[in-house]
Protein backbone atom coordinates (compact mmCIF):
# COMPACT_ATOMS: atom_id res chain seq x y z
CA UNK A 1 0.00 0.00 0.00
CA UNK A 2 2.85 2.37 0.89
CA UNK A 3 4.62 1.53 -2.38
CA UNK A 4 1.48 2.40 -4.34
CA UNK A 5 1.25 5.72 -2.51
CA UNK A 6 4.85 6.48 -3.45
CA UNK A 7 3.91 5.98 -7.11
CA UNK A 8 0.70 8.02 -7.02
CA UNK A 9 -0.13 11.72 -6.97
CA UNK A 10 -1.96 13.24 -4.01
CA UNK A 11 -4.05 15.56 -6.19
CA UNK A 12 -5.78 13.84 -9.13
CA UNK A 13 -7.92 16.38 -10.91
CA UNK A 14 -10.37 16.59 -13.79
CA UNK A 15 -10.72 19.96 -15.51
CA UNK A 16 -13.84 21.17 -17.33
CA UNK A 17 -12.85 24.05 -19.60
CA UNK A 18 -15.82 24.58 -21.93
CA UNK A 19 -19.39 25.69 -21.06
CA UNK A 20 -19.77 22.23 -19.52
CA UNK A 21 -18.36 23.97 -16.42
CA UNK A 22 -21.82 25.57 -16.07
CA UNK A 23 -23.82 22.41 -16.92
CA UNK A 24 -25.12 20.84 -13.70
CA UNK A 25 -26.00 17.46 -15.18
CA UNK A 26 -22.66 17.25 -16.95
CA UNK A 27 -20.81 18.07 -13.75
CA UNK A 28 -22.72 15.33 -11.90
CA UNK A 29 -21.78 12.82 -14.61
CA UNK A 30 -18.16 13.95 -14.43
CA UNK A 31 -18.02 13.62 -10.65
CA UNK A 32 -19.55 10.15 -10.80
CA UNK A 33 -16.81 9.18 -13.26
CA UNK A 34 -14.23 10.73 -10.94
CA UNK A 35 -15.36 8.66 -7.98
CA UNK A 36 -15.00 5.44 -9.98
CA UNK A 37 -11.63 6.61 -11.32
CA UNK A 38 -10.31 7.63 -7.88
CA UNK A 39 -9.98 11.27 -8.91
CA UNK A 40 -10.36 13.69 -6.01
CA UNK A 41 -10.36 17.24 -7.42
CA UNK A 42 -12.69 19.02 -9.86
CA UNK A 43 -11.57 22.17 -11.66
CA UNK A 44 -14.18 24.46 -13.23
CA UNK A 45 -12.31 26.60 -15.74
CA UNK A 46 -13.93 29.66 -17.31
CA UNK A 47 -12.17 33.00 -17.39
CA UNK A 48 -15.25 34.89 -16.20
CA UNK A 49 -16.50 32.30 -13.68
CA UNK A 50 -15.97 34.42 -10.58
CA UNK A 51 -17.22 37.60 -12.29
CA UNK A 52 -20.48 35.93 -13.28
CA UNK A 53 -21.24 34.76 -9.78
CA UNK A 54 -20.61 37.86 -7.63
CA UNK A 55 -21.35 41.55 -8.26
CA UNK A 56 -19.09 42.78 -6.35
CA UNK A 57 -21.41 44.87 -4.21
CA UNK A 58 -19.01 47.64 -3.26
CA UNK A 59 -18.98 49.00 -6.82
CA UNK A 60 -22.76 49.33 -6.80
CA UNK A 61 -22.85 51.28 -3.56
CA UNK A 62 -23.13 48.51 -0.97
CA UNK A 63 -21.86 49.76 2.39
CA UNK A 64 -22.58 46.75 4.60
CA UNK A 65 -20.21 44.33 6.31
CA UNK A 66 -17.77 42.22 4.35
CA UNK A 67 -19.27 39.12 5.94
CA UNK A 68 -22.77 39.80 4.63
CA UNK A 69 -24.30 37.41 2.11
CA UNK A 70 -25.05 38.09 -1.55
CA UNK A 71 -28.70 38.57 -0.57
CA UNK A 72 -27.80 41.28 1.95
CA UNK A 73 -25.84 42.93 -0.84
CA UNK A 74 -28.62 42.59 -3.37
CA UNK A 75 -31.20 44.04 -0.98
CA UNK A 76 -29.36 47.35 -1.06
CA UNK A 77 -28.17 47.58 -4.68
CA UNK A 78 -30.96 46.05 -6.78
CA UNK A 79 -32.11 49.42 -8.14
CA UNK A 80 -28.63 50.41 -9.26
CA UNK A 81 -28.10 46.98 -10.79
CA UNK A 82 -31.31 47.30 -12.76
CA UNK A 83 -30.38 50.79 -13.90
CA UNK A 84 -26.82 50.08 -15.04
CA UNK A 85 -26.65 46.38 -15.86
CA UNK A 86 -30.13 44.81 -15.90
CA UNK A 87 -29.03 41.51 -17.42
CA UNK A 88 -26.60 40.97 -14.50
CA UNK A 89 -29.16 41.85 -11.85
CA UNK A 90 -30.35 38.33 -11.03
CA UNK A 91 -27.62 36.28 -12.70
CA UNK A 92 -25.07 36.15 -9.85
CA UNK A 93 -27.44 34.97 -7.13
CA UNK A 94 -28.96 32.35 -9.44
CA UNK A 95 -25.53 31.06 -10.39
CA UNK A 96 -24.67 31.11 -6.68
CA UNK A 97 -27.46 28.60 -6.08
CA UNK A 98 -26.12 26.43 -8.93
CA UNK A 99 -22.59 26.38 -7.54
CA UNK A 100 -23.79 25.79 -3.99
CA UNK A 101 -25.58 22.67 -5.19
CA UNK A 102 -22.48 21.49 -7.06
CA UNK A 103 -20.43 21.94 -3.90
CA UNK A 104 -22.91 19.92 -1.83
CA UNK A 105 -22.67 17.05 -4.31
CA UNK A 106 -18.88 17.34 -4.48
CA UNK A 107 -18.63 17.08 -0.70
CA UNK A 108 -20.76 13.93 -0.75
CA UNK A 109 -18.23 12.43 -3.15
CA UNK A 110 -15.16 13.72 -1.21
CA UNK A 111 -14.16 15.90 -4.17
CA UNK A 112 -12.38 19.23 -3.76
CA UNK A 113 -13.44 22.02 -6.14
CA UNK A 114 -11.24 24.75 -7.59
CA UNK A 115 -12.18 27.63 -9.89
CA UNK A 116 -9.73 28.41 -12.69
CA UNK A 117 -9.43 31.59 -14.74
CA UNK A 118 -7.03 34.00 -16.43
CA UNK A 119 -6.80 37.33 -14.65
CA UNK A 120 -7.62 40.16 -15.10
CA UNK A 121 -11.34 39.75 -15.81
CA UNK A 122 -14.14 42.12 -14.82
CA UNK A 123 -17.75 43.07 -15.72
CA UNK A 124 -18.09 45.73 -18.43
CA UNK A 125 -19.92 48.17 -16.15
CA UNK A 126 -16.69 48.76 -14.18
CA UNK A 127 -15.35 50.83 -17.08
CA UNK A 128 -18.41 53.07 -16.97
CA UNK A 129 -18.12 53.55 -13.21
CA UNK A 130 -14.39 54.29 -13.49
CA UNK A 131 -13.74 55.97 -16.85
CA UNK A 132 -10.18 56.77 -15.82
CA UNK A 133 -9.39 53.07 -16.41
CA UNK A 134 -9.49 53.80 -20.14
CA UNK A 135 -6.70 55.93 -21.61
CA UNK A 136 -7.04 57.03 -25.24
CA UNK A 137 -9.34 54.13 -26.00
CA UNK A 138 -7.21 51.46 -24.28
CA UNK A 139 -7.76 49.82 -20.90
CA UNK A 140 -4.94 50.77 -18.57
CA UNK A 141 -3.40 47.57 -17.20
CA UNK A 142 -1.25 49.30 -14.60
CA UNK A 143 -3.94 51.39 -12.88
CA UNK A 144 -3.84 50.79 -9.08
CA UNK A 145 -7.60 50.23 -9.11
CA UNK A 146 -7.14 46.67 -10.36
CA UNK A 147 -5.32 45.55 -7.23
CA UNK A 148 -8.15 46.85 -5.04
CA UNK A 149 -10.71 45.25 -7.37
CA UNK A 150 -9.07 41.82 -7.12
CA UNK A 151 -8.95 41.97 -3.32
CA UNK A 152 -12.63 42.84 -3.08
CA UNK A 153 -13.66 40.39 -5.75
CA UNK A 154 -12.03 37.41 -4.03
CA UNK A 155 -13.05 38.57 -0.56
CA UNK A 156 -16.68 38.57 -1.71
CA UNK A 157 -16.28 35.28 -3.55
CA UNK A 158 -14.96 33.32 -0.58
CA UNK A 159 -17.52 34.96 1.70
CA UNK A 160 -20.15 33.23 -0.46
CA UNK A 161 -18.25 30.02 -1.20
CA UNK A 162 -16.10 28.92 1.74
CA UNK A 163 -16.46 25.37 0.37
CA UNK A 164 -14.24 26.18 -2.64
CA UNK A 165 -10.69 24.89 -2.13
CA UNK A 166 -8.92 27.61 -4.09
CA UNK A 167 -8.33 29.61 -7.23
CA UNK A 168 -6.13 28.63 -10.18
CA UNK A 169 -5.02 31.52 -12.37
CA UNK A 170 -2.71 32.38 -15.27
CA UNK A 171 -1.70 36.05 -15.45
CA UNK A 172 0.93 35.81 -18.21
CA UNK A 173 -0.91 34.56 -21.30
CA UNK A 174 -2.39 37.77 -22.67
CA UNK A 175 -5.72 35.91 -23.03
CA UNK A 176 -7.45 37.79 -20.23
CA UNK A 177 -9.38 41.05 -20.61
CA UNK A 178 -6.50 43.06 -19.18
CA UNK A 179 -2.87 41.97 -19.10
CA UNK A 180 0.51 43.60 -19.30
CA UNK A 181 1.33 40.94 -21.93
CA UNK A 182 -1.23 42.34 -24.37
CA UNK A 183 -1.40 45.87 -23.01
CA UNK A 184 -1.96 48.60 -25.60
CA UNK A 185 -2.21 51.49 -23.16
CA UNK A 186 0.41 54.15 -23.86
CA UNK A 187 0.24 56.02 -20.56
CA UNK A 188 3.56 56.73 -18.85
CA UNK A 189 2.80 54.35 -15.99
CA UNK A 190 2.11 51.43 -18.34
CA UNK A 191 5.19 52.19 -20.39
CA UNK A 192 7.40 52.16 -17.32
CA UNK A 193 5.83 49.11 -15.66
CA UNK A 194 7.89 45.93 -16.01
CA UNK A 195 5.95 42.77 -16.76
CA UNK A 196 7.42 41.05 -13.72
CA UNK A 197 6.27 43.91 -11.52
CA UNK A 198 2.72 43.71 -12.89
CA UNK A 199 2.53 39.94 -12.42
CA UNK A 200 3.72 40.32 -8.83
CA UNK A 201 1.16 43.02 -8.01
CA UNK A 202 -1.72 41.02 -9.49
CA UNK A 203 -0.81 37.76 -7.80
CA UNK A 204 -0.20 39.32 -4.40
CA UNK A 205 -3.49 41.20 -4.63
CA UNK A 206 -5.20 37.86 -5.22
CA UNK A 207 -3.19 36.01 -2.59
CA UNK A 208 -4.22 38.30 0.27
CA UNK A 209 -7.99 37.52 0.34
CA UNK A 210 -7.52 33.91 -0.81
CA UNK A 211 -5.00 33.22 1.97
CA UNK A 212 -7.15 35.08 4.50
CA UNK A 213 -10.01 32.72 3.64
CA UNK A 214 -7.73 29.73 4.29
CA UNK A 215 -7.72 28.72 0.63
CA UNK A 216 -5.06 27.91 -1.95
CA UNK A 217 -3.78 30.10 -4.77
CA UNK A 218 -2.50 28.06 -7.70
CA UNK A 219 -0.46 29.95 -10.32
CA UNK A 220 0.02 28.57 -13.82
CA UNK A 221 3.10 29.22 -15.94
CA UNK A 222 1.00 29.08 -19.12
CA UNK A 223 3.02 31.24 -21.53
CA UNK A 224 3.85 31.28 -25.25
CA UNK A 225 7.60 31.86 -25.42
CA UNK A 226 10.80 31.39 -23.36
CA UNK A 227 11.01 35.11 -22.56
CA UNK A 228 7.58 35.06 -20.90
CA UNK A 229 8.62 31.83 -19.17
CA UNK A 230 11.49 33.67 -17.53
CA UNK A 231 9.34 36.68 -16.65
CA UNK A 232 6.70 34.70 -14.78
CA UNK A 233 9.20 32.21 -13.32
CA UNK A 234 11.04 34.93 -11.44
CA UNK A 235 7.80 36.21 -9.95
CA UNK A 236 6.62 32.72 -8.98
CA UNK A 237 9.85 32.06 -7.13
CA UNK A 238 9.19 35.04 -4.83
CA UNK A 239 5.59 34.15 -3.97
CA UNK A 240 4.78 32.68 -0.53
CA UNK A 241 5.71 29.01 -0.39
CA UNK A 242 2.13 27.84 0.10
CA UNK A 243 1.30 29.06 -3.43
CA UNK A 244 1.03 26.02 -5.71
CA UNK A 245 2.70 26.15 -9.14
CA UNK A 246 0.82 24.45 -11.98
CA UNK A 247 2.69 23.65 -15.19
CA UNK A 248 1.65 22.15 -18.50
CA UNK A 249 3.48 18.90 -19.13
CA UNK A 250 5.02 20.46 -22.24
CA UNK A 251 6.13 24.09 -22.66
CA UNK A 252 3.84 26.61 -24.38
CA UNK A 253 0.79 24.36 -24.86
CA UNK A 254 -0.49 20.79 -25.11
CA UNK A 255 1.83 19.63 -27.91
CA UNK A 256 2.77 15.96 -27.31
CA UNK A 257 5.69 16.27 -29.76
CA UNK A 258 7.37 18.88 -27.53
CA UNK A 259 9.88 18.01 -24.79
CA UNK A 260 8.99 17.93 -21.11
CA UNK A 261 8.39 21.35 -19.59
CA UNK A 262 11.81 22.35 -18.25
CA UNK A 263 10.17 24.26 -15.38
CA UNK A 264 8.98 21.01 -13.79
CA UNK A 265 11.10 20.54 -10.69
CA UNK A 266 12.43 24.11 -10.85
CA UNK A 267 9.93 25.93 -8.64
CA UNK A 268 11.79 26.09 -5.34
CA UNK A 269 9.79 24.92 -2.33
CA UNK A 270 6.40 25.42 -3.96
CA UNK A 271 4.10 22.42 -4.41
CA UNK A 272 3.74 21.46 -8.09
CA UNK A 273 0.90 20.24 -10.24
CA UNK A 274 1.22 19.21 -13.89
CA UNK A 275 -1.50 19.55 -16.53
CA UNK A 276 -2.49 17.17 -19.37
CA UNK A 277 -5.02 17.33 -22.19
CA UNK A 278 -7.21 14.29 -22.96
CA UNK A 279 -9.51 15.70 -25.66
CA UNK A 280 -6.79 16.63 -28.12
CA UNK A 281 -6.82 20.36 -28.85
CA UNK A 282 -3.64 19.93 -30.88
CA UNK A 283 -3.86 16.23 -31.68
CA UNK A 284 -7.10 15.78 -33.57
CA UNK A 285 -9.99 16.29 -31.10
CA UNK A 286 -10.54 12.51 -30.94
CA UNK A 287 -11.54 12.48 -34.61
CA UNK A 288 -7.92 11.73 -35.28
CA UNK A 289 -7.78 9.11 -32.54
CA UNK A 290 -4.83 9.68 -30.21
CA UNK A 291 -4.34 7.26 -27.33
CA UNK A 292 -1.69 8.90 -25.12
CA UNK A 293 -1.30 6.10 -22.57
CA UNK A 294 2.42 5.65 -23.26
CA UNK A 295 3.05 9.41 -23.42
CA UNK A 296 1.17 9.97 -20.16
CA UNK A 297 3.18 7.27 -18.42
CA UNK A 298 6.54 8.67 -19.48
CA UNK A 299 5.63 12.25 -18.63
CA UNK A 300 4.03 11.36 -15.28
CA UNK A 301 7.13 9.35 -14.36
CA UNK A 302 9.20 12.43 -15.18
CA UNK A 303 6.85 14.58 -13.09
CA UNK A 304 7.01 12.18 -10.15
CA UNK A 305 10.79 12.11 -10.29
CA UNK A 306 10.78 15.92 -10.13
CA UNK A 307 8.62 16.24 -7.03
CA UNK A 308 5.18 16.84 -8.57
CA UNK A 309 2.24 16.29 -6.20
CA UNK A 310 -0.76 16.78 -8.48
CA UNK A 311 -1.98 15.77 -11.94
CA UNK A 312 -4.73 17.56 -13.90
CA UNK A 313 -6.53 15.94 -16.85
CA UNK A 314 -8.43 18.39 -19.08
CA UNK A 315 -11.49 16.92 -20.80
CA UNK A 316 -12.47 19.76 -23.17
CA UNK A 317 -11.44 23.15 -24.51
CA UNK A 318 -12.93 26.62 -24.08
CA UNK A 319 -13.09 27.33 -27.84
CA UNK A 320 -14.93 24.15 -28.82
CA UNK A 321 -18.38 24.17 -27.28
CA UNK A 322 -20.22 20.88 -26.94
CA UNK A 323 -17.20 18.65 -27.47
CA UNK A 324 -15.32 16.53 -24.95
CA UNK A 325 -12.98 13.57 -24.59
CA UNK A 326 -15.94 11.73 -23.04
CA UNK A 327 -17.55 11.54 -26.52
CA UNK A 328 -14.70 10.14 -28.65
CA UNK A 329 -12.24 7.22 -28.59
CA UNK A 330 -9.91 9.62 -26.76
CA UNK A 331 -11.98 8.71 -23.72
CA UNK A 332 -9.24 6.14 -23.20
CA UNK A 333 -7.01 9.06 -22.14
CA UNK A 334 -9.30 9.78 -19.19
CA UNK A 335 -8.89 6.20 -18.03
CA UNK A 336 -5.14 6.11 -18.64
CA UNK A 337 -4.60 9.49 -16.99
CA UNK A 338 -6.65 8.71 -13.90
CA UNK A 339 -5.29 5.20 -13.42
CA UNK A 340 -1.66 6.23 -13.88
CA UNK A 341 -2.14 9.18 -11.53
CA UNK A 342 -3.38 6.72 -8.90
CA UNK A 343 -0.62 4.15 -9.55
CA UNK A 344 2.23 4.70 -12.02
CA UNK A 345 3.16 1.02 -11.86
CA UNK A 346 -0.15 -0.19 -13.29
CA UNK A 347 0.37 -2.25 -16.50
CA UNK A 348 -1.06 -1.04 -19.80
CA UNK A 349 -3.07 -4.26 -20.11
CA UNK A 350 -4.90 -3.47 -16.89
CA UNK A 351 -5.78 0.02 -18.16
CA UNK A 352 -7.24 -1.31 -21.42
CA UNK A 353 -9.08 -4.15 -19.72
CA UNK A 354 -10.62 -1.79 -17.18
CA UNK A 355 -11.69 0.57 -19.97
CA UNK A 356 -13.39 -2.20 -21.95
CA UNK A 357 -15.11 -3.67 -18.90
CA UNK A 358 -16.33 -0.32 -17.58
CA UNK A 359 -17.46 0.99 -20.96
CA UNK A 360 -19.51 -2.14 -21.75
CA UNK A 361 -17.42 -3.57 -24.60
CA UNK A 362 -17.74 -7.17 -23.36
CA UNK A 363 -20.93 -9.22 -23.72
CA UNK A 364 -21.77 -10.84 -20.39
CA UNK A 365 -21.13 -14.39 -21.59
CA UNK A 366 -17.51 -13.84 -22.64
CA UNK A 367 -14.87 -15.79 -20.71
CA UNK A 368 -11.46 -14.69 -19.50
CA UNK A 369 -9.43 -15.90 -22.47
CA UNK A 370 -11.82 -14.31 -24.95
CA UNK A 371 -11.70 -11.05 -23.04
CA UNK A 372 -7.92 -11.04 -22.97
CA UNK A 373 -7.71 -11.71 -26.71
CA UNK A 374 -10.20 -8.91 -27.36
CA UNK A 375 -8.28 -6.54 -25.08
CA UNK A 376 -5.03 -7.25 -26.91
CA UNK A 377 -6.72 -6.53 -30.27
CA UNK A 378 -8.06 -3.23 -28.92
CA UNK A 379 -4.69 -2.32 -27.43
CA UNK A 380 -2.82 -3.06 -30.68
CA UNK A 381 -5.05 -0.59 -32.52
CA UNK A 382 -5.31 2.16 -29.92
CA UNK A 383 -1.66 1.93 -28.92
CA UNK A 384 -0.57 2.90 -32.43
CA UNK A 385 -2.93 5.82 -32.97
CA UNK A 386 -0.77 8.57 -31.47
CA UNK A 387 2.20 7.64 -33.66
CA UNK A 388 0.01 8.06 -36.75
CA UNK A 389 -1.35 11.40 -35.52
CA UNK A 390 2.15 12.64 -34.73
CA UNK A 391 3.08 12.12 -38.40
CA UNK A 392 -0.22 13.50 -39.69
CA UNK A 393 -0.78 16.77 -37.79
CA UNK A 394 2.87 17.65 -37.20
CA UNK A 395 5.96 18.02 -39.39
CA UNK A 396 8.79 16.30 -37.54
CA UNK A 397 7.22 17.61 -34.35
CA UNK A 398 6.42 21.11 -35.67
CA UNK A 399 2.81 22.21 -35.18
CA UNK A 400 1.30 22.79 -38.66
CA UNK A 401 -2.29 23.14 -37.48
CA UNK A 402 -4.54 25.74 -35.93
CA UNK A 403 -5.59 23.64 -32.93
CA UNK A 404 -5.98 20.61 -35.24
CA UNK A 405 -7.64 22.62 -38.03
CA UNK A 406 -5.79 22.95 -41.32
CA UNK A 407 -4.30 26.34 -42.17
CA UNK A 408 -6.33 28.64 -44.44
CA UNK A 409 -3.38 30.10 -46.35
CA UNK A 410 0.33 29.72 -46.98
CA UNK A 411 1.16 32.56 -44.60
CA UNK A 412 -1.15 31.18 -41.94
CA UNK A 413 0.40 27.71 -42.06
CA UNK A 414 4.00 28.82 -41.64
CA UNK A 415 3.07 31.45 -39.07
CA UNK A 416 1.55 28.64 -37.00
CA UNK A 417 4.56 26.37 -37.42
CA UNK A 418 7.40 28.89 -37.14
CA UNK A 419 6.03 31.67 -34.94
CA UNK A 420 2.89 31.04 -32.90
CA UNK A 421 3.52 27.37 -32.08
CA UNK A 422 7.23 27.15 -32.80
CA UNK A 423 9.01 24.13 -31.37
CA UNK A 424 12.37 25.75 -32.17
CA UNK A 425 12.04 27.91 -29.06
CA UNK A 426 12.13 24.76 -26.93
CA UNK A 427 14.05 22.23 -29.08
CA UNK A 428 16.94 23.70 -31.07
CA UNK A 429 17.37 20.46 -33.03
CA UNK A 430 14.17 21.37 -34.93
CA UNK A 431 15.48 24.67 -36.31
CA UNK A 432 15.99 23.38 -39.88
CA UNK A 433 12.92 21.14 -40.21
CA UNK A 434 10.97 23.61 -42.37
CA UNK A 435 13.78 24.89 -44.56
CA UNK A 436 12.75 24.96 -48.26
CA UNK A 437 15.45 22.49 -49.27
CA UNK A 438 15.28 19.18 -51.10
CA UNK A 439 16.55 17.11 -48.18
CA UNK A 440 14.01 18.46 -45.70
CA UNK A 441 11.18 18.48 -48.24
CA UNK A 442 11.57 14.80 -49.05
CA UNK A 443 11.66 13.84 -45.38
CA UNK A 444 8.53 15.88 -44.70
CA UNK A 445 6.59 14.54 -47.69
CA UNK A 446 7.56 10.99 -46.74
CA UNK A 447 6.27 11.58 -43.21
CA UNK A 448 2.81 12.51 -44.57
CA UNK A 449 2.80 9.41 -46.76
CA UNK A 450 3.71 7.31 -43.75
CA UNK A 451 0.84 8.84 -41.75
CA UNK A 452 -1.86 7.84 -44.25
CA UNK A 453 -0.40 4.33 -44.51
CA UNK A 454 -0.41 3.96 -40.72
CA UNK A 455 -4.02 5.15 -40.49
CA UNK A 456 -5.06 2.79 -43.30
CA UNK A 457 -3.40 -0.10 -41.44
CA UNK A 458 -5.32 0.82 -38.28
CA UNK A 459 -8.57 0.89 -40.23
CA UNK A 460 -7.79 -2.51 -41.73
CA UNK A 461 -7.01 -3.96 -38.31
CA UNK A 462 -10.27 -2.57 -37.00
CA UNK A 463 -12.27 -4.29 -39.73
CA UNK A 464 -11.63 -7.72 -38.20
CA UNK A 465 -12.68 -7.53 -34.55
CA UNK A 466 -12.55 -10.63 -32.34
CA UNK A 467 -15.69 -12.44 -31.26
CA UNK A 468 -15.28 -11.32 -27.67
CA UNK A 469 -16.42 -7.71 -28.16
CA UNK A 470 -19.86 -6.14 -28.42
CA UNK A 471 -20.76 -5.53 -32.07
CA UNK A 472 -22.25 -2.09 -31.38
CA UNK A 473 -18.93 -0.97 -29.90
CA UNK A 474 -16.74 -2.40 -32.66
CA UNK A 475 -19.01 -0.91 -35.34
CA UNK A 476 -18.65 2.47 -33.66
CA UNK A 477 -14.86 2.10 -33.59
CA UNK A 478 -14.82 1.15 -37.28
CA UNK A 479 -16.81 4.30 -38.07
CA UNK A 480 -14.34 6.39 -36.06
CA UNK A 481 -11.41 4.82 -37.91
CA UNK A 482 -13.09 5.63 -41.23
CA UNK A 483 -13.41 9.28 -40.22
CA UNK A 484 -9.80 9.22 -39.00
CA UNK A 485 -8.77 8.05 -42.47
CA UNK A 486 -10.77 10.84 -44.17
CA UNK A 487 -9.25 13.45 -41.91
CA UNK A 488 -5.76 12.04 -42.43
CA UNK A 489 -6.17 12.00 -46.21
CA UNK A 490 -7.28 15.60 -46.55
CA UNK A 491 -4.68 16.77 -44.05
CA UNK A 492 -1.87 15.01 -45.87
CA UNK A 493 -2.90 16.70 -49.11
CA UNK A 494 -3.17 20.13 -47.51
CA UNK A 495 0.26 19.89 -45.88
CA UNK A 496 1.85 18.58 -49.08
CA UNK A 497 0.43 21.57 -50.96
CA UNK A 498 1.88 23.92 -48.35
CA UNK A 499 5.30 22.26 -48.34
CA UNK A 500 5.55 22.17 -52.13
CA UNK A 501 4.37 25.77 -52.39
CA UNK A 502 7.09 26.78 -49.96
CA UNK A 503 9.79 24.95 -51.89
CA UNK A 504 8.72 26.29 -55.28
CA UNK A 505 8.54 29.90 -54.13
CA UNK A 506 11.28 30.16 -51.52
CA UNK A 507 14.04 27.65 -52.21
CA UNK A 508 17.50 29.01 -52.86
CA UNK A 509 18.54 25.76 -54.54
CA UNK A 510 19.07 25.54 -58.30
CA UNK A 511 15.71 25.84 -60.06
CA UNK A 512 17.06 24.81 -63.46
CA UNK A 513 16.94 21.15 -62.54
CA UNK A 514 14.73 18.19 -63.20
CA UNK A 515 13.97 18.01 -59.47
CA UNK A 516 12.43 21.48 -59.42
CA UNK A 517 10.29 20.63 -62.46
CA UNK A 518 9.23 17.38 -60.79
CA UNK A 519 8.09 19.27 -57.69
CA UNK A 520 6.10 21.67 -59.85
CA UNK A 521 4.25 18.73 -61.38
CA UNK A 522 3.73 17.20 -57.94
CA UNK A 523 2.33 20.51 -56.65
CA UNK A 524 -0.16 20.60 -59.53
CA UNK A 525 -1.20 17.03 -58.76
CA UNK A 526 -1.61 17.74 -55.03
CA UNK A 527 -3.63 20.88 -55.77
CA UNK A 528 -6.00 18.84 -57.96
CA UNK A 529 -6.30 16.35 -55.11
CA UNK A 530 -7.11 19.20 -52.71
CA UNK A 531 -9.85 20.37 -55.07
CA UNK A 532 -11.21 16.83 -55.13
CA UNK A 533 -11.17 16.70 -51.34
CA UNK A 534 -13.30 19.83 -51.23
CA UNK A 535 -15.98 18.08 -53.28
CA UNK A 536 -15.71 14.90 -51.20
CA UNK A 537 -16.16 16.80 -47.95
CA UNK A 538 -19.06 18.81 -49.34
CA UNK A 539 -20.82 15.55 -50.18
CA UNK A 540 -19.96 14.21 -46.73
CA UNK A 541 -21.64 17.19 -45.11
CA UNK A 542 -24.75 16.90 -47.26
CA UNK A 543 -25.27 13.13 -47.05
CA UNK A 544 -24.16 12.13 -43.54
CA UNK A 545 -25.06 13.00 -39.95
CA UNK A 546 -22.16 11.95 -37.75
CA UNK A 547 -21.81 12.91 -34.11
CA UNK A 548 -20.21 14.81 -32.58
CA UNK A 549 -20.96 17.74 -34.85
CA UNK A 550 -17.39 19.01 -34.71
CA UNK A 551 -16.47 16.29 -37.23
CA UNK A 552 -17.80 18.73 -39.81
CA UNK A 553 -15.70 21.53 -38.30
CA UNK A 554 -12.51 19.59 -38.93
CA UNK A 555 -13.73 18.34 -42.32
CA UNK A 556 -15.01 21.69 -43.58
CA UNK A 557 -15.02 22.00 -47.40
CA UNK A 558 -15.07 25.79 -47.19
CA UNK A 559 -11.82 25.74 -45.24
CA UNK A 560 -10.28 23.48 -47.89
CA UNK A 561 -11.56 25.79 -50.62
CA UNK A 562 -10.00 28.82 -48.92
CA UNK A 563 -6.60 27.15 -48.67
CA UNK A 564 -6.79 26.01 -52.30
CA UNK A 565 -7.56 29.49 -53.65
CA UNK A 566 -5.00 31.20 -51.40
CA UNK A 567 -2.30 28.83 -52.63
CA UNK A 568 -3.31 29.51 -56.22
CA UNK A 569 -3.02 33.24 -55.57
CA UNK A 570 0.41 32.70 -54.05
CA UNK A 571 1.52 30.78 -57.13
CA UNK A 572 0.19 33.47 -59.46
CA UNK A 573 2.14 36.14 -57.58
CA UNK A 574 5.32 34.46 -58.77
CA UNK A 575 8.44 33.32 -57.04
CA UNK A 576 8.84 30.15 -59.05
CA UNK A 577 10.85 29.69 -62.22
Amino acid sequence: MENKRNMSFDVRAVELHSPYAWDYNWIMMTMDFMVKAEMNTLILHRNDYVDLIIYPGRYFGYDGEASDTIFDTYSQIFRKLYKYTPTRRSGPYQRRAFLKRVLVEAKRRSIDVYIQNKELFFPDIILEFYPELVQNGHICASHPFWQEFLQIKYRDFFREFPEISGIITAPATGESRVSIKSNRCQCSRCQSTKKEEWFDHILRAMYQPIHAAGKKLVVRDFVFDPEAHKEIAGVMAQLPEDVIISLKNTPHDYYPTFPNNSRIGQVGQHPQWVEFDAMGQYFGWGIAIADLTEDYRQRMEYAKAHGVEGIIIRTDWESLDGHTAFGTPNRINLYAGSMLAADLTIPDEQIYMHFLETEGWFPENRKGNERKEAMMWFRRIMGKTWEAVSHMLFIQGCVISDSSLMPVSYEHGFWLAEEKNSIKDWDISKRDVLLPEKKQLEVNLAEKELAVKQIAALKQAGSNPPEGLCKVKTTWLQERLHLFELYGGVYKTAVNCLLLSQYLTETKEDRETGYYDEKQRQWQSEMKALQKWEKTLRTLGEETDYTPHIIYTLLDPDRVSCLYHKLLEKAEQGGGK
